[in-house]
């Protein structure tokens, strides 16, 4: 006898020994099993190929040139992210990177062989390291932001934003912008755009309407959730079975980006 389970997956019946090993875990998970089903996989937002594509449980969706959101949250501090490689552009390329560091201090725990034992010694942190392909100098390790952003026609689940050290400078004068009226990130709908004279994906920010008071609430409690924690890579937040540290009010991190 066999049934099929939500997935279509055909599951014969299980016999006796299966059944006594279940009854034995007492509903502990094996490592195989959490390596794919749990871990700290989550939604997220690719610019690939100058296209917003909202990417959940493996299924892309391309967007298009345009992107409507809401911040509601952003690690405080400014990430490191160093690749050995260069990207090919392949959308199957998921070469992970050499080294990386979360808090841009030192480099994660996951690294076996880190370039340096700190971000502030690295030599592929300093300014000259590397030369950009118009002339201007860079750093081999990159600077990044990690975001949380819900998607405003669907504000039911947070979404991972990278922004790289290009879009930066352009995510810090629209939080000032917003400042100067008032207003704080996760009150207005900001669409994402790229910008049009440059060689690559290169995010903008524009300010487009302000949130409908009926999703405030949600959103705030999902910018203080330890799936958000996750996403924007807060200390102590990657394992799911912890207890997520309280995030800083994105009010706070304001004047960090903004400053």
């Amino acid at each position: 006898m066999a049934t099929s389970n939500q997935a279509g997956t055909t599951v014969a019946q299980v016999p006796a020994h299966i059944m006594a090993r279940i009854a034995a875990r007492g509903g502990a998970k094996s490592a195989l099993l959490e390596s794919v089903v749990s871990g700290t996989s989550f939604p997220k937002v690719s610019i690939r190929a100058s296209r917003y594509r909202l990417i959940d449980e493996g299924v892309e969706t391309v967007v298009g040139t345009e992107l409507d959101v809401i911040f509601v949250a952003i690690n405080p501090k400014v990430s490191k992210i160093f690749y050995d490689k260069a990207y090919s552009g392949d959308a199957d390329d998921k070469s992970p990177p050499a080294c990386f560091s979360n808090d841009g201090v030192t480099p994660d725990a996951s690294i076996a062989d880190p370039v340096s034992s700190g971000c502030a010694k690295c030599p592929n942190n300093v300014l000259g390291s590397r030369t950009t392909p118009n002339g201007k100098p860079s750093k081999i390790c990159g600077d990044i932001r990690h975001t949380a952003v819900v998607p405003s026609a669907d504000p039911t689940k947070p979404y991972s934003l990278v922004i790289p050290v290009s879009a930066m400078k352009g995510l810090r004068l629209y939080f000032k912008e917003l400042s100067q009226y008032g207003l704080v990130p996760e009150e207005v709908v900001t669409t994402l755009c790229f910008d049009d004279e440059a060689s690559f994906p290169r995010i903008t920010f524009k300010h487009k309407g302000y949130v409908p008071e009926k999703h405030l609430a949600t959103l705030e409690a999902m910018g203080s959730s330890a799936e958000t924690a996750q996403i924007i890579r807060l200390p102590g937040a990657t394992t799911p079975a912890l207890a997520a540290p309280a995030r800083p009010a994105l009010k706070a991190v304001l004047t960090t980006v903004a400053a």
